[in-house]
C-alpha cells in the first residue's frame, strides 16, 4: 500500500464540485484532512487525524486513536476505529 506525504496529499486536485478523491493508502503521515475528502477502500490513517465536514472512507479503512470527523461523514462496511473516535 502507498504511504503518502503531506505533499502528495496536498497535490491530489479537487474536482469541480470541491471534492479530492484519495485513493487507497497509508495516509498515517498526514493528521489534518479539510472537508470534503472522499477515500478508496483498504486506507490507513494515524493517531490524532481531523478530518473535516461531508468526508466518505469505503470499506475497510482503519483509523487510530482520538480521529475526529465533521458533521455528515460516511463510513463503508467493516471500518475500524481506535478508542476516543
Amino acid at each position: 500500500m502507498k504511504k503518502y506525504t503531506q505533499a502528495e496529499f496536498d497535490a491530489i486536485p479537487v474536482d469541480e464540485n470541491g471534492i479530492r478523491h484519495c485513493p487507497t493508502g497509508d495516509y498515517t503521515a498526514i493528521n489534518r484532512f479539510g472537508a470534503g475528502c472522499s477515500f478508496g477502500e483498504v486506507c490507513s490513517f494515524g493517531e490524532v487525524c481531523i478530518f473535516g465536514a461531508h468526508c466518505s472512507f469505503g470499506a475497510h479503512c482503519r483509523f487510530g486513536v482520538v480521529c475526529i470527523f465533521g458533521e455528515v461523514c460516511s463510513f463503508g462496511a467493516h471500518c475500524s476505529f481506535g478508542a476516543h473516535c
